[in-house]
């Protein structure tokens, strides 16, 4: 499915800082997934990106994509993420918890 006005990955659309942390101007996804990111870094707690990845049934190169802000995240990802780590990951409305 395409994604009207959506051109590159989530971590394109930063233009001051570093991802998920810096400034996102651009499409409300683009918040929707930096937001997503952040959460996702905090519920790790120390927790290895290949142990997260195996728990959560998904290749660690495309969990490293998420978090990084080079990929976007589909739902069946966020729903087994948020399975393996017992938590909520999907930001509040607007991007913003």
């Amino acid at each position: 499915m395409a994604r009207r006005g959506i051109s590159g990955p989530p971590a394109s659309y930063l233009v001051a800082g570093e991802w998920p942390d810096g400034e996102v101007h651009g499409p409300q996804a683009a918040r929707v997934a930096q937001q997503l990111a952040a959460n996702l870094h905090a519920a790790m707690e120390g927790r290895g990106l290949r142990e997260v990845a195996r728990a959560a049934g998904m290749n660690h190169a495309a969990l490293r994509a998420v978090m990084r802000g080079e990929s976007w995240p589909d739902l069946i990802t966020i729903a087994r993420l948020e399975a393996a780590l017992e938590v909520d990951l999907w930001p509040g409305r607007g991007g913003q918890e």
